[in-house]
């Protein structure tokens, strides 16, 4: 099997020489690593030990990681059959890539379209965290069962998928209807198409929180998940489960604006959650101190993590 990664970029990238050395040291290599600058208003500069081993795309005008990765795909040569995906920011554990190749490999897995592992999250300094994601069980996922699942909630990190380049294909590429959890849409595409996922433990990667990454602004990753949500609602258990999904992104939505400031925002948003759902005594009390101007200044200046 022949695989291609892409790894799309905007902007200052700190972390790009971190991640192309965990991706260029697997002990199964890929056969074509490509890093998309996605219209930095400064053009991106590879590290001179990876200029010779990368190609470097540049697109003029900033389009989003969707856009950047499509750009990616349609650079790498025609006999990559698997595409992995890595992100700027987030790095590879040593092995990764391996395992997935010989797990896609296997002839149980003949029909699986798309692949994933586990991470590790870690901050700006390189260290963990503490923050535990939830984990699919190892082994195979049905796509129905597993695009119910996964409109609940998403626990695929990006770094860790591997896709079949027939299955990708099968549901149009990796341009979607949102800019921002672009990722999420298209797991669910995959699922909607029926291509079965497999979960590979000893995929790991390393995923990096920063200030600087798309899901810090909060208020814009919500909007996105509603638009997510209502484009996949058929892959939906039940009506518990939309409604549910609705007052998480409502919620998240009201989060984020209090951040920046939106109080009548914040609160349109909070009262949309209770028409769905029992506000807990939590969100109720930082209802209530968005309506007293001396104490709306303390909500939401925790971090976004």
């Amino acid at each position: 099997m022949s695989v291609g990664v892409v790894i799309p970029v905007h902007g200052f990238a700190p972390y790009l020489a971190e991640a192309l050395d965990a991706v260029l040291v697997q002990d199964e290599p890929a056969a074509q690593v490509v890093v998309v600058d996605d219209g930095s208003p400064l053009p991106v500069r590879l590290h001179p030990e990876h200029r010779e081993r990368v190609t470097l795309l540049r697109r003029d005008v900033a389009a989003g990681p969707a856009v950047a990765r499509a750009a990616g795909v349609d650079a790498l040569a025609p006999e990559c059959d698997l595409i992995a995906l890595c992100d700027a920011d987030d790095v590879w554990e040593p092995g990764k890539l391996g395992r997935q190749i010989a797990a896609m490999a296997a002839p149980e897995a003949a029909e699986v379209g798309w692949c994933f592992g586990r991470a590790r999250v870690i901050g700006v300094d390189g260290r963990e965290t503490g923050e535990q994601w939830a984990e699919p069980a190892a082994g195979r996922h049905a796509a129905a069962e597993f695009g119910a699942a996964l409109f609940s909630a998403n626990p695929v990190p990006t770094s860790s998928v591997v896709i079949r380049r027939q299955a990708l294909e099968r549901v149009g590429g990796m341009l979607g209807p949102v800019r921002v959890a672009e990722d999420w849409d298209l797991w669910l595409r995959l699922c909607a198409a029926g291509c079965d996922a497999l979960c590979v433990p000893g995929a790991v990667v390393r995923y990096r929180r920063h200030p600087g990454g798309l899901t810090a602004d909060v208020a814009g990753l919500a909007r996105a998940q509603l638009e997510v949500h209502a484009a996949h609602v058929a892959l939906a258990a039940d009506g518990a489960a939309i409604a549910a999904a609705r007052a998480a992104d409502l919620a998240a939505l009201a989060d984020g604006l209090a951040r920046t400031g939106d109080v009548a925002g914040a609160l349109r948003a909070w009262a949309s959650v209770a028409e769905v759902r029992r506000l807990s005594r939590r969100e109720r009390l930082r209802v209530g101190a968005l309506r007293v101007p001396v104490l709306r200044r303390r909500v939401g200046r925790r971090a976004a993590y």
